[in-house]
């Protein structure tokens, strides 16, 4: 049965939220109206997003039931739709435990998602930018360089060692443009590592690299 009176607000630049929230929709938890972009929220149901904690909403995505009015954030709003579709779930998804193990991996993503996306600047009625936190963007920048230097010291190839003084260089430039871009390039940094530890070919995982490292320079040298 679909939750018809169920309204998801999701960051429209995130492609990860973007799947996620049309992931519920596709498997029947959502009508198609029950997705909104945030980007339009203000103009397509001005009536949910006058109700909203905004600064909250920025970091834990909202679920807004239409009837009641009731506003669950982030975990909450996600481990009932998960238990509404997967009903075996629910006595999990209850656990404190649970949702205390996952709350500070939800807050990493949350607060890095652009910058683990590489998102280009928006231009709708709303942007739903997280603010900047110094503690969770230290976190993903320690996060993403470790992983880099890891892989980095077990693949010493020369083109490995290229691609990393490119990556250092890069890095220096996103550090003058600020954390936003320094994220970014740290992810891209991350990516190269993940790709280097799946990939039996290395030069295959050396091009993705360098294209997601023109992506991401792109996004800001527009800015």
């Amino acid at each position: 049965m679909m939750l018809a009176e169920k309204v998801i607000l999701y960051d429209d630049s995130c492609p990860l939220c973007q799947l996620y929230t049309e992931g519920f929709v596709r498997l029947g938890v959502l009508p198609r109206a029950g997705r909104v972009a945030f980007g339009q929220a203000p103009k397509q149901c001005p009536e949910i997003f006058g109700k909203l904690d905004v600064e909250r909403g920025r970091v834990a995505i909202p679920l807004v039931d239409r009837t009641t009015g009731e506003i669950l954030y982030g975990l909450d709003a996600l481990f009932l739709l998960i238990g509404h579709k997967a009903a075996w779930l629910r006595p999990i998804l209850r656990q404190r435990w649970l949702k205390a193990t996952i709350w500070p991996i939800y807050r990493l993503l949350s607060y890095n998602r652009r910058q683990i996306a590489g998102c280009e600047p928006l231009t709708t009625l709303f942007d739903c930018r997280p603010e900047r936190h110094v503690g969770w963007r230290s976190t993903w920048l320690m996060i993403a360089t470790m992983g880099w230097l890891v892989s980095v010291t077990a693949h010493a190839l020369t083109p490995v060692l290229a691609i990393a003084v490119l990556q250092l260089l890069g890095g220096l430039f996103a550090a003058r443009r600020g954390w936003d871009a320094l994220g970014s390039f740290a992810t891209n940094c991350l990516v190269f590592a993940i790709l280097l530890a799946l990939l039996p070919w290395w030069p295959v995982a050396l091009a993705i690299t360098l294209l997601d490292l023109r992506r991401r320079a792109w996004v800001f040298r527009v800015q």
